[in-house]
């Protein structure tokens, strides 16, 4: 089952620095308990279920950034 939120996110540009992609995953422990000769054994592995990519231009980007800055200066938090 898809995840309706995502707990990470991941940011990668291309070389020509022209788009900017954003991709959210849920990222979760799945165990698989077995029992055997009175004996439980957990097999556990990392699952990375992908939530959403975005693909952003260049003035998306620079838009994004500019309303992240002010979100984070009306914090008050000086990010320098």
């Amino acid at each position: 089952m898809k995840p309706i939120f995502a707990n990470t996110f991941n940011v990668t540009h291309n070389k020509n620095k022209s788009e900017v992609a954003l991709s959210f995953a849920h990222i979760y422990t799945d165990h698989n308990f077995n029992m055997k000769n009175g004996t439980l054994s957990d097999v556990s592995a990392q699952v990375v279920d992908e939530v959403a990519s975005v693909l952003i231009t260049r003035e998306g980007t620079i838009a994004l950034a500019k309303l992240l800055n002010k979100i984070v200066s009306d914090w008050g938090v000086d990010i320098d």
